[in-house]
């Protein structure tokens, strides 16, 4: 990786609650180690920051553990719709530009999960999602493709997570899918007065 898409990753990290000073500092700290290590909440972690919210942290842990389930599926869907993306020319060709966008995919998930845990469906940090703006940009990901395949991701964990939690835990969780699919959508009006659909 070159020295701009090292800065240019460094910058997109669109998680903003450890910036929020209405969350205990216990709770901010976690959040922010772990967006750091880029990895799912531990289940210590997940009980400590849902004491704080009174979410469910059983049924956030079960959710968070079908992420793998929940991003292939919206894979799946994406690529039934429009098959001729991850083919010779298509937007997410060659595989390893599929393989960054299912994953990209993954990271979103695991964030909103962080914040419906810490009960702020508004998660998002300004300069993180400009961040990942430039960063989509730079590397010419298509985000239209992307905000469909959040949109299939934002169904598909809400049908699971309805089936187990409870109504306002399942209603955080749309809320903090939905800030998130209007971010991405956001991307792609701002780049749109560019060249391409970018994400």
């Amino acid at each position: 990786m070159d020295e701009r898409l090292r800065q240019l990753t460094a910058q997109a990290r669109i998680l903003g609650l450890m910036h929020d000073q209405s969350l205990p500092p216990t709770v901010r700290a976690i959040l922010r180690q772990a967006d750091a290590e880029a990895r799912p909440l531990s289940d210590d972690e997940l009980g400590t920051i849902c004491s704080a919210s009174n979410v469910n942290a059983e049924n956030l842990q079960r959710l968070q553990s079908k992420t793998p389930q929940i991003v292939t599926s919206a894979k799946s869907q994406l690529l039934r719709k429009d098959p001729g993306l991850v083919l010779t020319g298509g937007a997410l060709y060659p595989e390893p530009r599929a393989e960054a966008c299912w994953r990209d995919c993954w990271h979103f998930l695991r964030v909103t999960i962080y914040a419906v845990a810490a009960g702020r469906p508004d998660f998002t940090h300004p300069p993180g999602v400009k961040g990942l703006r430039d960063l989509y940009l730079e590397l010419g990901v298509p985000i239209s493709s992307m905000a469909q395949a959040v949109g299939f991701l934002k169904a598909d964990a809400i049908s699971d997570y309805t089936s187990y939690a409870s109504p306002s835990d399942t209603s955080l969780l749309g809320e903090a899918l939905l800030h998130l699919e209007k971010m991405i959508q956001q991307l792609n009006q701002r780049s749109s007065s560019g060249a391409e659909v970018l994400l």
